[in-house]
């Protein structure tokens, strides 16, 4: 055994094994934190170099492994990882120092996404120690469950290719780097949508790592924007060396949040960069045709999962016939108007969803759908329904609620979508003020009530529907411009009888819509003044959005 192994051993103890991991990087240049350069030009950072110490001795015992790596040898002691091309960018992108601070890496299946992530953090808690933070680096790594975590990030980390050196404990929770002994990297996974994990997206960390934004088999999503932006503002609370958080995803549509956020379309953002793994990056030629033979239908998933493009899916029949984004859709802002009652409709569940409007006049506007996956009402509203009414519609907290409609899903009105103690419809009620309003329990007239708001034609001029354009209403343009559809049956016959479930956020956006829509077109007006106004139906008197109330006076309340 040569002076400078034996000097390892010694100084690390009696521990048998792998003593350093070198990470290797195939880049067009060195980087600036690397310990050095391998046989093929390829950057070497050595994972556990900080173990050895600081002295003579540990720089003779990294001389010798560089050295060995250098001439193309890997010591025993020493387990290499090599990556390709692209995802080494990527892993740079995340360590070297510069203005990104988020990194997202897509493409394929099968193209090595999570061991980038899982680099990215050994580079990063490497450096965390040299620069004196004291360790384990602590990671957030966020996956859509806690199951989701243990059979994809769980089982890739045990692979061969890491050699054994991390660890997945704790009931497969915790994902833990040790070398000769000691704990480098302690990552703790985050199930966002299961509801006692997702608290833990406010835990402290060094370092955010997201799997699979999008879900693999669906388009929707596996980790909401707001939950990745959470972690990582709770990340920043403890000090390190280097800022940054990195997320991997295999497409999706090109309007989902990863998409825009990154920059994938769009013009991005100077501190976020996204960066495409091809299946050519890691893939023998071998295992390319296989990949090939695999998705070699022309579905939506299958050039999502096998070339990696960001298209949209194939949609069934979408329930909102005759919408038109150029029609609907106002060229600028709607705002909501104090002398007019402010009606919301909602959906509720663990996707609850408010769909705020008002009828000017015989024409329905939509200032905002407002959505939360995985959350209560009683959290949607005081995350966004209370700010958003507290910014754009004050006027219709006051007078004891006289200017506000809640139009609810019937469901609502029963205990333990709130909590246990009371329904979501008394916590609207209880927190917001307004009168509530049960919408149709059947499905008939609530499609009914979007198709006629849709519908080709014109009131007093005016197209029966307009939508205020901006961030407050994408999902209610997203969900009526198709990704709110019909189920298909088993032998492809499309199911009209009710929309397709689950299909969150889409059909819980959809439903709180039809809600709105129903109760709004029974009033041709619905002005407030000082005089009592009257509310005329311009339904049927058994339709089951009539109200026992249509048609009477109101002694509505103005400003």
């Amino acid at each position: 055994m040569s002076r400078a192994l034996k000097t390892i051993v010694e100084r690390l103890g009696a521990h048998a094994g792998v003593l350093c991991c070198a990470v290797i990087l195939d880049l067009p240049y060195r980087l600036p934190q690397a310990d050095g350069l391998d046989a093929a030009g390829r950057s070497v950072v050595l994972i556990g170099r900080y173990f050895l110490g600081q002295d003579a001795a540990a720089d003779v015992a990294v001389e010798y492994i560089l050295g060995q790596l250098k001439r193309g040898h890997y010591p025993d002691a020493v387990h290499p990882v090599l990556f390709a091309p692209r995802a080494s960018s990527a892993i740079a992108a995340a360590v070297d120092d510069g203005p990104i601070e988020e990194v997202l890496v897509h493409g394929p299946r099968g193209t090595g996404k999570t061991h980038a992530l899982a680099a990215a953090a050994l580079i990063n808690a490497e450096l965390h120690l040299r620069a004196g933070y004291p360790g384990p680096f602590k990671v957030a790594w966020l996956h859509d469950s806690l199951k989701s975590a243990s059979a994809k990030t769980g089982e890739a980390l045990e692979l061969p290719m890491w050699g054994g050196l991390w660890s997945i404990k704790d009931d497969r929770t915790k994902a833990i780097f040790s070398l000769g002994g000691q704990e480098l990297v302690r990552g703790e996974f985050v199930g966002c949508r299961d509801e006692a994990s997702a608290e833990r997206l406010r835990q402290d960390a060094h370092m955010v790592l997201a799997e699979e934004l999008i879900a693999s088999l669906s388009d929707g999503l596996g980790i909401e924007e707001p939950q990745w932006r959470l972690a990582r503002s709770s990340a920043i609370r403890l000090p390190t060396r280097r800022r940054s958080s990195m997320a991997a995803t295999n497409p999706g549509s090109p309007d989902l949040w990863p998409a825009v956020y990154f920059g994938v379309v769009g013009s991005g953002h100077p501190n976020r960069l996204a960066i495409q793994i091809p299946c050519d990056d890691r893939m023998t030629p071998e295992q390319r045709a296989e990949h090939a033979r695999t998705f070699a239908g022309t579905s939506a998933m299958d050039q999502r999962l096998g070339e990696g493009l960001w298209i949209m899916a194939e949609l069934g029949q979408p329930v909102a016939e005759g919408f038109d984004a150029t029609i609907h859709v106002t060229a600028s802002p709607l705002n909501p108007q104090p002398q007019y009652l402010l009606a919301i409709g909602w959906d509720g569940g663990h996707s609850p969803t408010a769909i705020i409007g008002q009828n000017l006049n015989g024409q329905i506007q939509i200032f905002a759908a407002l959505n939360g996956l995985h959350i209560g009402t009683l959290e949607l509203i005081e995350q966004q329904v209370l700010p958003w009414l507290q910014t754009h519609a004050p006027w219709a907290l006051s007078h004891s609620g006289a200017l506000l409609v809640h139009v609810v899903d019937p469901n609502m009105a029963t205990p333990g979508q709130a909590s246990i103690f009371e329904s979501a419809e008394k916590v609207i009620e209880t927190r917001l003020g307004g009168r509530v309003i049960h919408g149709a329990v059947r499905w008939p007239p609530r499609r009914e009530a979007v198709l006629r708001v849709l519908a080709p034609r014109h009131e007093r001029g005016k197209p029966p529907l307009q939508i205020a354009p901006g961030p407050d209403t994408e999902l209610l343009v997203q969900s009526l411009a198709g990704r709110w559809i019909y189920p298909q049956t088993a032998d492809g016959r499309v199911d009209v009888s009710g929309p397709k479930k689950p299909n969150s956020p889409w059909a819980d956006v959809g439903d709180a819509f039809a809600y709105l829509a129903g109760w709004l077109l029974g009033g041709e007006s619905m002005e407030i003044s000082h005089e009592p106004i009257r509310v005329e139906s311009s339904f049927s008197l058994d339709h089951p959005y009539h109200h026992s109330d249509a048609g009477l006076e109101r002694p509505w309340l103005s400003e």
